[in-house]
């Protein structure tokens, strides 16, 4: 019977030993780890049955290659909004309308609508909505106020819609994690 400071030298190790000196040669394994090469026969032609501890440590990095699997596919994050929409009309957008569309998109519909009134009421005289093909009813709407504004109004309601999604968006994590 073995003891403790043991490993059981079972069928799946040997395989793995043998894929192992498929790609390295015993005196490659042997000059990396220092473990003598009839040792390392003796694994191989499974005259051991067991292997010490302090062997297996040596051994372990150059097999732990073959030990594992393929990475796990990790899973994108959750993502907060919409997904990346492609249209020739987006990208002919200043930054600012894409930025407006982004923070936008994060938002509730309820907040949405509150955007919207907030940006009408923000101008003198109503405005009529954008025709982009690439945008929702409420986008081009929101849109018609936001290009009727003057630049100094534009970046005005653009930094406070984007504290506001900044907000949302770290409100929206703490809820996901």
């Amino acid at each position: 019977m073995a003891d403790k400071s043991e490993k059981n030298f079972n069928k799946e190790l040997i395989d793995i030993i043998e894929k192992c000196s498929d790609n390295l040669s015993f005196e490659d394994i042997s000059r990396l780890n220092g473990i003598r090469l009839e040792l390392l026969r003796r694994y191989i032609d499974r005259q051991a049955k067991n292997i010490r501890n302090e062997t297996w440590d040596k051994i372990y990095p150059l097999l732990k290659p073959y030990l594992e699997g393929p990475e796990p596919i990790k899973e994108p994050p959750p993502r907060l909004g919409a997904s990346y929409r492609r249209h020739a009309e987006l990208v002919e957008m200043i930054s600012e309308q894409k930025v407006l569309l982004d923070e936008f998109a994060i938002f509730g519909e309820k907040e949405k609508r509150q955007i919207i009134r907030k940006f009408a009421d923000a101008l003198e005289t109503p405005a009529k909505p954008t025709e982009y093909t690439s945008l929702s009813a409420q986008e081009n709407e929101l849109m018609g106020h936001f290009m009727a504004m003057s630049k100094e109004l534009r970046d005005k309601m653009l930094d406070e819609l984007t504290a506001e999604a900044v907000a949302e968006a770290r409100r929206q994590r703490t809820l996901l994690f």
